[in-house]
Parts: structure tokens; sequence; C-alpha cells
């Protein structure tokens, strides 16, 4: 009778450790579950976006390994030119710059869950061989926020190397959020006014570092021409229709009409920026070792080199029948090997600015180095960029057996350099034809294997944030005057 009555206790007490034993033992299982997608980089599976922007933050390659700035107090820079030259920056290592691949979470979430038995017998994979697992390529991450274009197809509708993909295909980023501030409750908006100043990339480089001010302040901005050369002309009837950056350019910025712009206005809360804000060393530059949180762009902590390099792409958005006649022109000039460029400016920089130029012979010197270190000892096609076009027959006679092309050659009246202040008597079409010959150099500097160019231009500048290849593929030729210029590393 006693013993009957024991039974159904022990019976209960069996029950109640088996229950917590089977508990236990899943609670584990999902642990390592756990571990295991962290070790596979998914930091969480149910936001997309998070994995999203993290790949982006990882891509912007180059940064990866700063090499230290130099003091921002021993910069002195020159209104209207780059203020660095390139002192052999050795190039950043893939397998540094990247990180361990990321699995998409769509993959994590089709993989059928294998039986317990199979997963009790299959070996555990030690965390050191999850290290070690081959970092992706950084073209098939670099700054990717859309959905990418299945393996091996290119958007690209030309016959160009892979490197002109950036800007001869339709653009894979989206724009910025110019109106973000639209839906904030602050009791005051205020909007800043951004300058433009100077040639084109002198303006557009305020413009970027301008943009990026303003959206890491959590304000809007629209862009002022007022004061600009590039829309002034003599004669009213060469004036534009529309601004001079909607002639060739997506919007950047918000229109002058935007209710956001008209209301800061009525309130007097719009703040006119001037030039030398965005270009202060302290912050607003974003040299390459500078980190930097913009909540509004869904950055944190990206490096300055990377953050310029993804903001221009989402800014300067060359309209369709700008990009497509560009890219039309380069193809028939270079074909779908890869080449070098030549960056040659004169005009203004020396009657004006007072810089001593390049001589040929450094570029010829120059280009003989990158045959060999680049192009297996062969010498590509030289696509030179200038607005000096005496240049060409100058490299044709000093290496008559080189191939140089350019712009230069479809030109009836041949320029010998540019300066600012001719734009006020152009009309229309010479202003288009100006500009149509600029955008396939631009495009031609960004998308040769290796560029060699000089400090003395913001051309240089705006291309190597252009650029996706490697740092030591951009070479810069020392001039006088720019010897004691900073590296690289401070742009």
């Amino acid at each position: 009778m006693e013993n009957s009555k024991r039974i159904p206790v022990l019976i209960v007490a069996a029950t109640i450790l088996f229950i917590a034993l089977f508990a236990f033992g899943n609670n584990d299982s999902k642990d390592n579950l756990s571990k295991s997608r962290r070790l596979q980089g998914i930091a969480d599976l149910k936001d997309p976006r998070t994995i999203e922007i993290k790949s982006v933050t990882r891509s912007l390659v180059e940064e990866a390994n700063e090499t230290p700035a130099t003091s921002a107090e021993q910069v002195k820079e020159t209104p209207g030119m780059p203020a660095v030259v390139v002192k052999n920056t050795p190039a950043l290592p893939v397998e540094e710059a990247n990180e361990t691949r990321v699995t998409p979470a769509e993959e994590v979430k089709e993989t059928p869950a294998e039986p317990v038995a199979e997963v009790q017998e299959t070996p555990v994979t030690p965390v050191e061989e999850v290290k070690e697992t081959p970092a992706e390529p950084v073209a098939e991450v670099q700054e990717t926020l859309a959905a990418p274009a299945a393996e091996g197809a290119s958007l690209m509708p030309f016959n160009l190397p892979k490197s002109a993909e950036d800007w001869c295909a339709p653009p894979t980023l989206p724009p910025l959020p110019y109106d973000h501030c639209k839906d904030k409750q602050d009791i005051i908006k205020v909007v800043d006014s951004l300058p433009m100043l100077g040639g084109l990339t002198n303006s557009l480089k305020v413009l970027l570092l301008g943009a990026i001010l303003s959206f890491e302040q959590g304000k809007c901005f629209f862009v002022d021409e007022t004061t600009s050369a590039l829309p002034l002309r003599k004669d009213p009837a060469n004036t534009f229709p529309t601004t001079f950056l909607d002639r060739y350019f997506e919007r950047i910025g918000l229109p002058l009409n935007d209710p956001i712009v008209a209301e800061a206005r009525k309130s007097g809360n719009i703040k006119a920026v001037d030039w030398e804000e965005p270009w202060d060393w302290e912050h607003n530059r974003r040299i390459m070792s500078q980190r930097d949180t913009i909540p509004v762009l869904g950055f944190e902590k990206v490096p300055g080199h990377g953050l310029k390099r993804n903001v221009l792409k989402r800014m300067w958005r060359p309209l369709p029948h700008v990009r497509e006649t560009g890219c039309k022109k380069l193809e028939q000039h270079v074909g779908p090997e890869d080449f070098m460029s030549f960056s040659v400016r004169r005009g203004d920089k020396h009657s004006v600015e007072h810089f001593e130029y390049a001589t040929v012979d450094q570029y010829l010197v120059a280009a003989e180095r990158a045959k060999d270190t680049q192009f297996d000892g062969k010498m590509p096609i030289i696509f030179v960029a200038t607005d000096d076009c005496s240049v060409m027959p100058e490299f044709r006679e000093k290496r008559p057996d080189w191939r140089f092309v350019s712009e230069c050659d479809n030109e009836v009246k041949k320029d010998d350099g540019f300066r600012l202040t001719d734009m006020a008597d152009w009309n229309h079409e010479e202003t288009d034809a100006h500009f149509g010959k600029f955008f396939v150099e631009l495009y031609a500097l960004a998308a040769s294997k290796y560029f060699i160019g000089v400090i003395y231009t913001n051309v240089t500048w705006w291309a190597l944030f252009m650029r996706s290849q490697p740092i030591d593929t951009f070479q810069i030729l020392k001039t006088a005057g720019t010897e004691r210029s900073e590296s690289i590393e401070l742009w």
C-alpha cells in the first residue's frame, strides 16, 4: 500500500525532471544557433536594412587602414585648389579593406533545417575556420544600397572597361533625401543656403562638403547660384531658362520654390553658408582618418573619404542624356580595354593663380613607370583630359609610337586653356560644347586604370572621389610651389 502511493509521486517527479532537461537543451541549441549566426556576421535578422547599411559602411573601402593624418594646423590651402600631393601612398590590400563575408538574411531563412540526427553527427566548425572565411571582393560589396544585379550581369550599355560602370550605367544608389527635415517637429526650421564658387569642380566641391555638413546638423539646404560665374552672361539672350545645375544634373538640394524654403524665407530662417565653413580642416573637410556618424543618411562612424565618395554618387547625378552622350564618346576613344589617363590643366592657373605647370616630360616619365607596374610592360591607350589642346601635338611628337586620344581631336576651335571669365561671352551652344567635352573627360579620369594629374586643379580632387580603383593607381606630379603640400590622407 505504501509502495503504491509512492509510484504517482515518482512519476510526477520524473515528468518535471524531463521537462526541465528538455527546456535547458532547447535553450542551449538556440544559443548555439545565435552564436553561429553572429559568427556569420548577421547582426539582426529581423531588419534587413541593418545588414544593408552595415555592408555599406564596411564597403567604403580605402579607409579601412588609414594613415594618421598630419595636424590640421600645418595645412594651408589656396581657394580653388586641392591641398595635397600623393607621395607613393601604398594601395590598401583587399584582404585588409574587406571584412568577413556577410551571409544575406534571405539565405539563412531559406536554408532547410537539418535533421537532429545529422546535426549531432556533423562536426562543429571551429571558430578559427569561420574567421578565415574568404572576404568578398571589394567590387561586390562597395557602396551598394539598391538590390544588386544578377551575378555577372552588367547594367552598362557601353563597350567600356568594368571600371566605367559607376558612371556609365544608371545610378544604383538612391538620391539624397533633400526634404528629410519636412517632418521635423522643431518650432524653427533653419534651412542652409549653399554657395557656388569658382569653376564647376570647385563649386561642386563646396556643395559636396556643405551638403554633408547640413545633413550632419539635421538641416535641409538649397543651392544659391546668384554669386556664381557659371550662369553669368553679358547678353541676356544667353542666360539659361533653368538654373545652371539643372541644365546638366538631377536636382541638387531643395527647389527654390519648395514650401520648406518658402517658409524659412518668410520666418527669416535662411542661413547663408560661407564657402570657408565646409572647408574647415578641424572637422568639416572629412579627411581620411576622420569617422563621422550621420543618422539621416544611415551612417555610423564612416571614414571621411568613403563618406564623400558615397554622398558624391548620390548628389552629383548627370541627366541621362548627358551620361549617355559622354559615355558613348568615351567608348569611341578607348573601347573595352584598360587605359591610362592624363589630367593636364593650364589656362588661368599660371596667369591668375601663379602655379607652375607640370611639363610634358613629367607625364611621359610617369607613364613609362606605370606601364611596367600596371600594364605588364605594354603601353595602353592614353586619354588626355585638358583645357589646353596645344599639348596634344607635344605628346605625339615626343612619343609617336604611343596612342593618345582626346576630346581635343573633335574640337573645331582649339582652346588654349580654360579661363572662367571667358564664360560671360558664351552662348548656349558654346556652353554645352565646353561642358560636354568636360563630362567625357571626367568619365575618363574616373574609369581609367591609372591616373596621372596635378594638384593645382579641383578636377583632380573630384576625380579621386569619383574613382573606385585602389589608391596606388592615382598619381599626382610634383610641381614648383606645391612641394610642401600635404598628402592625400588630408583630402
